[in-house]
């Protein structure tokens, strides 16, 4: 039996979606569906049927994957033995960049600098499928989909603010701010954020003229001068010791109507609900209380 076809047949059972379980993948969806196909030939059981354009899992295929996933965990276990025959502590955390540029190295320096360690960059939604699928082992957000095979444990709140050089923008109307949002949009969010910067843009618009991917690159065109970014607090403390004063970014005085609700966004931790709440869970827990919320 090929490994990385039972590795695939898990995360199509997951996911319950051939077209999801491509992308954490990383492969097409023919090629993930024709993998299916030789590994019901190979197990001899019918797996997955074919129900308009999605797919239902059978009985078999259920009760098949109850035992394929304690299997591949003890193949990952055996991974993690090094040459002495000593298990090695290994930890792999999934989050999205607002706290993975800065917040990562105190991180694994002061808290998992005995584990080897997996950083998995992944948007709201995404990260939950991989924390469902066995891919990450551990979530960080502040903006939770709802997945019916994961707990989000609320761990404080962050404090967040708007950003830009100096006092470039501090006598400028609301309206002609010239912000930098993100370009890839949240979906599935059960509140008003639509964005990963956590901007309530559906009930305040605001003056988009720059779209990024990435939040560094925001903050650059803010230490430039040619915008203002919604930010968390910590991260702008953060990046601050790390520059000179000339490029420090400086908080903008925004006493918006309707913003107010959103100048904290609660942190949660993401877990399976069938994993416990670890070590692991309370260390991370404690140095995000410490380093990043209020």
């Amino acid at each position: 039996m090929d490994i990385n076809r039972l590795r695939y047949f898990c995360t199509v059972v997951q996911t319950e979606n051939l077209r999801r379980a491509s992308e954490l993948l990383h492969i097409s969806p023919p090629a993930l569906s024709k993998a299916m196909k030789v590994f019901e030939e190979e197990i001899g059981i019918k797996i997955i049927e074919q129900i308009g354009r999605g797919i239902i899992v059978t009985d078999q295929g259920k009760r098949f994957h109850e035992k394929a996933y304690k299997l591949l965990k003890q193949i990952d276990n055996l991974k993690n033995v090094n040459n002495d025959g000593i298990e090695e502590l290994m930890i792999r955390i999934g989050s999205f960049e607002v706290f993975t540029t800065y917040f990562i190295g105190p991180l694994f320096s002061k808290y998992f600098q005995d584990f080897h360690c997996e950083l998995h960059e992944l948007i709201p939604g995404k990260m939950e499928d991989a924390l469902a699928s066995n891919i990450i082992d551990i979530g960080i957000t502040y903006i939770p989909i709802p997945h019916p095979k994961i707990d989000h444990l609320k761990v404080g709140k962050i404090k967040m603010g708007l950003f830009s050089a100096q006092d470039k923008f501090l006598n400028f109307s609301f309206s002609k701010l010239p912000f930098v949002v993100p370009i890839i949009p949240v979906e599935g969010s059960p509140t008003k954020i639509k964005g990963l910067d956590g901007w309530p843009d559906t009930s305040l618009p605001r003056f988009q003229k720059y779209k990024v991917t990435l939040m560094e690159s925001a903050m650059e065109l803010c230490r430039q001068g040619l915008a203002v970014a919604y930010l968390p607090k910590f991260i702008v403390n953060l990046q601050n010791e790390k520059v000179t004063s000339k490029f420090a970014l400086k908080e903008i005085p925004l006493h918006k109507k309707g913003l107010k609700e959103y100048q904290y966004q609660e942190v949660f931790i993401i877990k399976r609900k069938s994993s416990p709440e670890d070590a692991n869970i309370k260390k991370l827990a404690k140095a995000l209380r410490i380093h990043c919320c209020q």
